[in-house]
């Protein structure tokens, strides 16, 4: 989110300051599986924390004030989104209770069940409705009808996950860093880092990565990872 890094923990929500620091930045208590950012505010499932009135598990759940309060859109007490991922008014999530993988276009008003979720990793297509990637044992697949079908995409490197905004999406696979500009037709070597890559994470400013538990941050200017600190 522009140059914050914001945490989903099992205690709350987080801002990551550097390898030593991190501020709360939601006063609810909540184990937030899935988290999900976009130019409306946040998006969180998960199970409520001790003193939380949220319902478990807490479905889909918005906060238009940065975490600072919370309320339920769609699927209380029903789902727990592990994987979650937001573009516009679409909605992707796969439920660790039933494993289903779910489908909303209508801000979380309704879903379409997808069957069970064989995606370690989602990504959105930030310009075409419907259109989505998923990895899956290494592959990464297209789907243009939000996951009904979907087609396996060649790729020179095992992808280990992506991740989309419009412009750019990105792939790690081991220590290497990956990008795409035309979605995924083609692919360039970013960067090779010194540990094997984690979660991976852009804004439009900024890459950020984990390796071995810590977070490094980039300026896609200069791509030169170093360990995220506060300004």
């Amino acid at each position: 989110m522009g140059n914050q890094i914001i945490l989903g923990t099992h205690e709350g929500l987080f801002e990551y300051l550097n390898e030593k620091s991190v501020k709360r930045i939601s006063p609810e208590r909540f184990d937030v599986m899935g988290l999900a950012i976009s130019a409306k505010g946040f998006y969180a499932s998960g199970h409520p924390g001790a003193g939380s009135k949220l319902k478990d598990p807490v479905g889909l759940i918005f906060s238009s004030d940065s975490g600072q309060s919370w309320k339920s859109l769609a699927l209380t007490g029903i789902v727990d989104f592990h994987i979650l991922e937001t573009n516009g008014k679409e909605f992707y999530g796969a439920d660790s209770g039933s494993g289903q993988l779910m489908y909303s276009s209508n801000s979380g008003k309704s879903w379409a069940k997808r069957g069970l979720n064989p995606f370690t990793d989602i990504a959105p297509d930030p310009k075409i409705r419907a259109s989505v990637l998923g990895v899956k044992d290494g592959k990464v697949f297209r789907s243009l009808n939000a996951f009904k079908s979907s087609s396996v995409i060649k790729t020179t490197f095992e992808v280990d996950s992506i991740d989309w905004i419009e412009g750019s999406l990105i792939a790690s696979s081991g220590k290497v860093l990956y990008e795409s500009t035309n979605a995924g037709t083609s692919w360039k070597k970013l960067i090779t880092l010194p540990a094997p890559i984690g979660t991976i994470t852009q804004s439009s400013s900024m890459i950020a990565v984990v390796m071995n538990g810590v977070i490094y941050s980039a300026s896609r200017s200069n791509l030169e990872f170093i360990k995220h600190q506060k300004k």
